[in-house]
């Protein structure tokens, strides 16, 4: 056993898999010691069996509470199971070939209002396959893995918060209604495919998480450049998108970009291709990011990851959405390294530059490092050194507050005891930190506290925890992860997505307060200004929304279409805009197009009136023209909603008259003295209205 347990935990550190599961495995484990493989209830054996390949229904009479007890109870006349967490519950088959039999498909009575309900599927060779029902599920879908003979269908709930007890003090279960449950034959689950509806947790909400509602991503980091805060995050997407149904990590070469200048309103950049730009990389995760004036005047952004578990590599680029490239041929850092060899996984760095201009850059998993970068950023100055990180796990991350050096990283899921480096100690799988004014000096560090407890201590869900701490346009906030977007995309395999919060900051005496994370999210730091050009990658919100990358790096497009693998594709699509401060009246709408379909413009309700529309029928990029009616003032929600086979780069509204500006078509260059005969001053040259200009001091004839 202890031997066993060894491996969990070694499991536990490569893979990065949650504590819940290894003690799901464990005490599968212990179920077999118990049982010795065999299922019995009550008395009497109850199977599920089939002479003939039709659909076998189940029914909830049949299922098999299990452990002495504890597993539960039936309902037949409500058609309902109840049962607590991780009991052995469930319906023996008598050995079905998963080659006739392919799938199950369970209908819900009422929505599954529990995070962890799982389904798995146990073969006769003792494997598993297993998914998880996604919140406020009315269905559930779990196919087989074919060439298997299937033995078992289980159902447990497989929440951390079951184990607790309510107010009352009794342990908390979940009660499941059930419609049906059936075992599909191959030719009825090939006429059966249930698609996914999407939703989105924002679109006409209010709520500011997660930051993008269409992309899977995870392990944030962000850096500032003219004005505006950049964020970056592990393209989760990325093994969703190659069907894996659940989150491995190992398909990840990609990393995920956006920026905003509002926290609210929110531009998609794409992906950094890094399996491309670094082809020697085994996997990207966990970046992080810092940025340097360099000599000539320009700024160099150097982004560090995770090259898989085994090191830590760099890409650089001289502008923050690229494009980038590979300094080296292999990882900065990696396992093969003399001083850090046998500490755990050289992973998950965090970088930062200190006010004498040093670059610093901590990593590691199960001990936490620290290194002083040379000035190109993608070399050591001196070897590492070893950070105080008592139950380490992973995340590291490096602030510099007030002339002091601040590390966080996230701890281990176990007790933390015995505790004997001051303060309280932290909450299982929680950011905590640790501050120093001599970052090489080993015991320098102390502890400063539990900063940001697991999500899901806080009701937002169980996961591996990264956070990324930020000041930005005199605020402090927190980037970090949940698995919360999965039920809008119809995903149950740990897909993450990325959220904020504000977050109090002791500046003074560098104390970080909790911070307390929240579906809503953070408010706008300014209002959107509608009659500057703004891009359709700009959103606070979508539906129906499919982005695509064009030939000029960190610029997407928008096009009717979904990021959800198992959905149908929509037949519109919705992108919402906060905060338009129309401070004066608007009275035409711009848009740059291609395509055939229409953007329609609506004011803040996506179900509103139609203000405008714009139909575009040509297959080169057209700038077109809408009048508004009404005319527009005062501070709204902007929809726009696109129809057909339509591309949407740009937008822009006009006040006065139709003839006030233009969005040039061909090279995107813009008239610095170009104005009409009012004397207004034009971004460009209106295309297809005929009219006299003057252009450079000159007049300039347009026809």
């Amino acid at each position: 056993m202890q031997h066993f347990l060894s491996y969990i935990v070694e499991l536990y550190n490569m893979k990065r898999l949650l504590y819940l599961d290894y003690l799901k495995v464990l005490l599968t484990v212990m179920a077999l010691f118990y049982h010795a493989g065999q299922a019995y209830a009550g008395g009497s054996w109850a199977y599920a069996t089939s002479n003939s390949t039709e659909d076998i229904h189940l029914s909830v009479s049949d299922i098999v509470f299990d452990w002495g007890g504890w597993g539960g109870q039936a309902n037949a006349s409500e058609n309902s199971i109840t049962f607590p967490n991780w009991a052995n519950n469930y319906w023996a088959i008598d050995n079905l070939s998963t080659d006739e039999y392919t799938r199950l498909d369970m209908v819900f009575a009422q929505p599954v209002n529990y995070y962890r309900i799982v389904v798995k599927a146990v073969y006769s060779d003792e494997s598993e396959t297993e998914s998880v029902v996604r919140y406020g599920a009315t269905n559930h879908s779990l196919k087989f893995e074919k060439g298997k003979t299937l033995v078992k269908i289980v159902m447990f709930q497989g929440d951390w918060e079951g184990l607790n007890n309510d107010e009352n003090g009794e342990g908390v279960t979940a009660k499941i209604y059930f419609e049906s449950i059936t075992i599909l034959t191959k030719e009825s689950a090939d006429a059966s495919i249930i698609k996914t509806v999407v939703t989105s947790p924002k679109l006409g909400t209010g709520m500011a998480n997660p930051l993008l509602d269409f992309q899977f991503c995870a392990d944030p980091t962000a850096v500032e450049y003219n004005g505006r805060l950049y964020v970056y995050g592990t393209n989760d997407h990325q093994q969703y998108d190659e069907g894996a149904e659940s989150n491995t990590y190992e398909r990840i070469k990609s990393l995920v970009m956006m920026s905003t200048d509002d926290m609210v309103n929110w531009t998609y950049h794409g992906q950094i291709p890094v399996g491309t730009v670094a082809p020697w990389i085994m996997a990207s995760w966990a970046p992080s990011i810092i940025s340097q004036q360099q000599a000539d005047g320009s700024t160099l952004f150097s982004l560090y990851f995770s090259n898989s578990g085994w090191g830590t590599g760099v890409i650089q680029a001289k502008s923050p959405v690229g494009p980038w490239t590979s300094p080296l041929n292999t990882s900065l850092i990696d396992g093969n390294n003399e001083t850090v060899k046998g500490s755990g996984a050289i992973f998950d760095p965090g970088a930062v530059i200190d006010d004498n201009g040093d670059a610093w850059l901590s990593f590691g998993n199960s001990q936490g490092w620290i290194a002083k970068l040379n000035p190109d950023l993608h070399s050591f100055a001196e070897g590492p050194v070893k950070l105080l990180s008592p139950y380490h796990f992973e995340a590291n991350e490096l602030n510099y507050i007030n002339g002091t050096y601040v590390y966080t990283y996230n701890n281990d899921w176990s007790e933390h005891s015995p505790w004997t480096w001051g303060g309280e100690k932290p909450t299982q799988c929680s950011m905590n930190y640790f501050t120093s004014k001599t970052p090489l000096d080993t015991d320098s560090w102390v502890y400063g506290g539990n900063y940001f407890k697991n999500p899901g201590d806080n009701g937002m869900g169980y996961t591996n925890n990264h956070s990324h701490l930020h000041k930005y346009q005199g605020h402090w906030y927190l980037f970090y992860q949940t698995n919360l977007l999965e039920p809008s995309l119809g995903s149950n395999g740990g897909f993450r997505s990325i959220y904020v919060d504000e977050m109090e900051v002791d500046e003074e005496n560098v104390v970080l307060h909790e911070c307390i994370p929240t579906k809503k999210g953070v408010g706008s730091i300014k209002d959107l200004d509608p009659y500057t050009v703004q891009y359709a990658a700009t959103s606070a919100a979508t539906l129906g929304i499919l982005y695509q990358p064009t030939d000029d790096v960190g610029h997407m497009v928008a096009t009717v279409g979904t990021t959800c693998i198992t959905a149908d594709t929509p037949t519109e699509g919705v992108i919402e805009v906060r905060n338009a401060d129309f401070q004066t009246d608007a009275s035409t709408m711009k848009c740059l197009v291609k395509g055939s379909g229409t953007i329609t413009l609506r004011l803040d309700d996506k179900n509103g009136d139609d203000i405008a529309t714009i139909s575009s029928t040509g297959d080169s990029w057209n700038t077109l023209t809408a009048q508004l009616s009404p005319l527009i003032s005062g501070t709204h929600t902007i929809y726009l909603i696109l129809k057909g086979n339509v591309q949407f780069d740009k937008w822009q509204f006009v006040s006065g008259s139709t003839d006030a500006i233009g969005i040039k078509l061909d090279d995107g260059a813009q008239h610095k003295g170009a104005y009409d005969l009012l004397g207004r001053m034009l971004i460009s040259i209106p295309q297809g209205t005929p009219g006299l200009y003057i252009v450079d001091g000159k007049k300039y004839l347009s026809k």
